[in-house]
């Protein structure tokens, strides 16, 4: 039961056949039980008029029986030749004496063979009358067995007052003793006597009465019409039934009025007359008719209230299973790409994971990250950072086979599980997914503006390199932060040392973030000199003794420091104690005449940061010109370059000078030393230190000092640390120089002893304002 409820309430379509199947059932009944009650109406109508034609037959045959057996008395009395002699007045007594009640209905007389009368119940006298041309004496005359006959209606040749109306005649043959014709006895029957005799018997308006001759003549109908009378029926297709039998029912439409009626129709006795009741059909319904149009109404709007709730039901149904199965797809889908989701990526996977094991396959994910996704979002908008993930996550789709799955991890990560995969199906799909993302994305159709992405990706084997979904993801993730650390666009196999290295990092993390709250790290200052050895700058350096592994390499903790984020807090520090330093010294009388830090883009995406570093100057008593700021080239690459821009803008407008570090080995670009007041350009030691063994690195180091020159910037040389490399540097006019050649970076207290040295040589110590004495 409960699963047959179950099943019910999730298919909301069921209640709306349920709701049609209950109609249909209950229209059906209403159809069955009106039909029942159409019956019922036709069978009372039925009824009704087999009563009322009975009723007819039975008057008129009683009546025309009366009328007859007078007309016999009369046919005695022609043929009794006892009467012949006897006076008029008697005459009169002896053959009509039985025909009193006859009377009333009309007129008895005979005839003698030439047609004239020779008895008439309405005169003593026989009128001097002559039927010898009504067709009930030419019937009589012509046929010796015609038997009692009745005549089709005629009117009288004379009428006692008014207008003559129309009769019948029942009559029959005279003969004498040797058996010829010697006149006929008959009775006029006035029609009027029917009408009036239908006329207290019609049922309804439309019903209708009718005497009929056997041969179709209409005698006598009700509704009367004088122009009815007389006409014949014989022609109608009900005809033939109707006097073949002598009773019956029948449904057919007049042939007078073209009305619909049940006929009800019977022989009179033995006579040639047919009485007809016809009730129309349009009456007979026309109370089954008022109630089935009730009947019909109250039922369709019940079945419309019906099947509106069955459909109000059945929509609420729906939008709660739509309901339950967006809630569930969220659970475990994806909204934006429709592809799996973190949580059921892991069931698929665990599945998928139980399988391999039974069957001893190897199985792969990948760890998707698209390299720089941030940037489309902050440049382009979120609506078309969502097309481009939708649009990535149609081609990963695409390149997965069946049976495998992919799915969005979240932001710009997926992760795809390849089921009885080995490391050459798992490079082979892994580098089609690599081609696939690269390929230009249109963003724009109007403009044909089209973005290019890449991704970097890691992949994990099992059981190799895990047999849970946890492990493998957290694999494949290490494997992909090499790839991304490699360069991007590059795919990576998960090994051993990556898990070693990143729990390095993480300590090294930790360890940092305990640092720089304890006030662990140092600053060292490195001098930058012009050509003569004169001092021009210092630039201060962050370092860091860590007590468990000694002196940690800057490149190394810095990167730590800005992938945790910690790269902000550790250079407001830095330029806090840079600026304090230059206070401090120049308070103690030494003529330092610029400091330089080193900065991140972290820094220049806070709006406030030019405000904190104004407050940093004034709380040291140091003015703008006393502080340059060191940017690598990828800062004017970032994710959020605008809002770098904004910030660099302000800085400029302060009067702090810009210095490009490390120029040359990212991503050099001459636009941007046009859009902003760079002051500095300095060579990256890697080039200074091939100056000498590589032409190459020599002719990029001319370059950039020549590039200097055309932009009236300041160049200074990195690492420099031989006579040589400062000769050639000089030759091309580079302007400044750092190095061990001149100094090491130096602790405050030993910088304040190597400006003293600087500022007062040893005599006799011809060479005390060459550079290279500063070692």
């Amino acid at each position: 039961m409960i699963r047959f409820s179950s099943s019910l309430f999730n298919r909301p379509a069921l209640f709306i056949c349920a709701g049609i199947g209950i109609t249909l059932a209950t229209t059906a009944v209403t159809v069955a039980s009106l039909y029942e009650m159409r019956l019922d109406a036709m069978a009372q109508a039925r009824v009704a008029a087999q009563n009322l034609v009975i009723s007819l037959q039975n008057e008129i045959e009683r009546n025309l029986d009366m009328y007859q057996l007078a007309m016999r008395d009369v046919a005695t009395s022609v043929g009794t030749t006892s009467i012949v002699g006897l006076p008029p007045e008697v005459r009169q007594l002896v053959a009509f004496g039985s025909a009193t009640n006859a009377k009333e209905l009309g007129s008895l007389f005979a005839t003698d063979a030439t047609g004239k009368l020779v008895l008439d119940s309405r005169s003593v006298m026989p009128r001097k009358l002559d039927v010898s041309g009504r067709d009930y004496f030419q019937i009589h005359w012509r046929q010796k067995n015609a038997g009692l006959y009745i005549s089709a209606p005629y009117l009288p040749y004379t009428a006692a007052s008014g207008l003559p109306q129309p009769r019948i005649a029942l009559s029959r043959r005279l003969e004498d003793k040797n058996g010829d014709f010697a006149g006929i006895v008959g009775g006029t029957l006035r029609l009027s006597y029917f009408r009036q005799l239908f006329e207290h018997s019609i049922l309804g308006r439309h019903d209708t009465i009718t005497l009929l001759r056997t041969d179709g003549t209409v005698l006598m109908r009700q509704p009367f019409h004088e122009t009815d009378i007389g006409k014949s029926l014989a022609g109608g297709h009900s005809f033939e039934p109707l006097v073949q039998a002598d009773h019956g029912t029948y449904t057919d439409i007049a042939v007078l009025d073209h009305i619909e009626r049940l006929y009800t129709f019977r022989r009179v006795g033995s006579y040639p007359l047919v009485v007809v009741v016809g009730v129309a059909t349009d009456d007979i319904f026309a109370g089954w008719r008022k109630r089935a149009i009730a009947i019909g109404i109250v039922s369709v709007i019940l079945d419309v209230l019906l099947i509106l709730l069955s459909l109000m039901f059945s929509r609420q149904l729906r939008k709660r299973l739509n309901m339950e199965r967006r809630l569930q797809r969220l659970a475990w889908f994806d909204p934006l790409t429709g592809l799996p989701n973190r949580t059921q990526l892991q069931r698929e996977a665990l599945l998928m994971l139980t399988n391999g094991k039974r069957n001893g396959s190897t199985l792969a994910v990948l760890f998707i990250d698209l390299d720089r996704f941030k940037r489309v979002n902050d440049t382009q908008g979120h609506a078309i950072g969502d097309e481009v993930l939708s649009e990535i996550s149609r081609r990963l789709k695409n390149q997965i086979h069946t049976g495998d799955v992919i799915g969005r991890l979240g932001g710009d990560e997926f992760f795809a599980v390849l089921q009885e995969c080995d490391v050459l199906k798992a490079k082979n799909v892994a580098e089609r997914i690599l081609r696939a993302v690269c390929q230009p994305i249109l963003i724009n159709t109007k403009q044909d503006t089209r973005i290019t992405i890449s991704a970097s990706i890691g992949i994990a084997l099992s059981p190799h390199d895990g047999d849970e979904p946890g492990i493998l993801l957290r694999n494949a993730d290490l494997a992909m932060y090499r790839a991304k650390s490699s360069g991007r666009n590059q795919l990576r196999f998960y090994a051993p040392e990556y898990e070693r290295e990143a729990k390095e990092q993480l300590e090294l993390e930790i360890a940092l973030q305990r640092a720089l709250r304890g006030d662990a790290l140092h600053v060292v200052y490195q001098p930058k000199v012009d050509a003569t050895g004169v001092l021009r700058g210092v630039e201060a350096l962050v370092r860091w003794d860590n007590d468990g592994q000694g002196s940690i390499a800057p490149d190394r903790f810095i990167a730590i420091a800005e992938e945790s984020g910690l790269i902000a807090e550790m250079d407001a520090w830095v330029m806090g104690e840079a600026c304090r330093q230059l206070a401090e010294w120049r308070a103690e009388g030494l003529e330092i005449p610029n400091m330089s830090v080193n900065v991140c883009a972290a820094d220049f995406k806070h709006p406030d940061y030019p405000g904190f570093v104004t407050d940093t100057l004034k709380s040291h008593g140091l003015l703008a010109t006393d502080l340059t700021l060191e940017m690598t080239e990828r800062v004017l690459f970032d994710e959020s370059v605008d809002d770098i821009r904004k910030t660099l803008d302000a800085i400029q407008a302060l009067g702090i000078a810009l210095s490009i570090d490390d120029f040359g080995t990212g991503y050099s670009s001459l636009s941007y030393l046009h859009r902003f007041a760079v002051k500095e350009l300095k060579i990256d030691k890697s080039f200074v230190q091939g100056i000498g063994r590589d032409q190459m690195a020599e002719s990029l180091a001319q370059t950039l000092i020549h590039i200097g020159e055309i932009l009236k910037l300041t160049v200074t040389a990195e690492g420099v640390e031989t006579q040589a490399q400062r000769d050639f540097l000089g030759t091309y006019g580079c302007h400044l120089y750092q190095g061990f050649l001149f100094s090491r970076p130096l602790a405050p207290s030993d910088f304040a002893c190597w400006m003293r040295q600087q500022s007062c040589p040893s005599p006799g110590d011809a060479d005390a304002k060459r550079p290279e004495v500063a070692l």
